[in-house]
């Protein structure tokens, strides 16, 4: 997958996530009603995560995607 390089874009690719960009212009995701068990979170999904840049956002995404499967 080709890295998304507006806030839509990586919406569209990662719809079990809601996006958005803080007052403070850092990025935020946070999962869409999905609630993790336990051993999800010692695996390592986290239920919100946060980034500087989309580039890094959407690797994290992509890596939270990974532990899933």
């Amino acid at each position: 997958m080709s890295t998304p390089v507006i806030l839509e874009d990586l919406q569209a690719a990662f719809p079990g996530w809601c996006i958005w960009r803080s007052s403070a212009g850092r990025l935020w995701a946070t999962r869409n009603g999905r609630h993790l068990t336990d051993e999800e979170i010692k695996r390592g999904l986290y239920r919100t995560i946060d980034a500087d840049d989309v580039t890094e956002l959407a690797q994290q995404l992509r890596d939270q995607e990974g532990l899933e499967s």
